[in-house]
């Protein structure tokens, strides 16, 4: 998988198929803050170069962790149909050598409940306390510390 940056309109029709199918609108997926100048969204291509997976990262800080220089993965999407083929192990390891690079402390995201054995063997660590986000269902804080305990990659 080759993992680029790309723009906010790109990740909307992964974000509507897989994320929000609720949506009326591909062009409705947005995230308030996707045009912002620290958004980052990276997009993860086949060999056939289409995209498949997608994720969005913000500089965006939660209260429930004490680390001074927080990053925020949203909106992760993987198509269903490459499911298990390294799309969003790919996109996840980009989006930590990335933060990294920019001398943040740590990574972090809300995940849904089907999605926390995947962040767990990607190495992040949960904070065990649900909540509901409307539309979409239970989710639990997640993250990733970046330092030389954790290896990347």
């Amino acid at each position: 998988m080759k993992v680029i940056q790309i723009t906010s309109a790109a990740t909307k029709p992964l974000r509507h198929k897989v994320l929000w199918p609720h949506i009326e609108q591909t062009a409705d997926c947005v995230i308030d803050i996707d045009d912002r100048a620290d958004a980052i969204h990276l997009g993860a291509f086949n060999d056939q170069e289409v995209l498949v997976g997608v994720c969005s990262l913000f500089e965006m800080e939660t209260p429930k962790l004490t680390f001074e220089k927080q990053y925020r993965l949203r909106a992760m999407a993987t198509d269903p149909d490459v499911r298990g083929t390294g799309a969003g192990r790919s996109i996840v390891q980009h989006a930590l050598q990335t933060i990294e690079k920019l001398d943040y402390d740590v990574l972090w995201c809300d995940a849904r409940e089907v999605a926390l054995g995947f962040y767990e063997r990607m190495g992040f660590d949960r904070i065990d306390e649900w909540y509901e986000v409307r539309n979409v269902g239970p989710h639990q804080l997640m993250y990733f510390e970046l330092n030389q305990n954790n290896k990347i990659g």
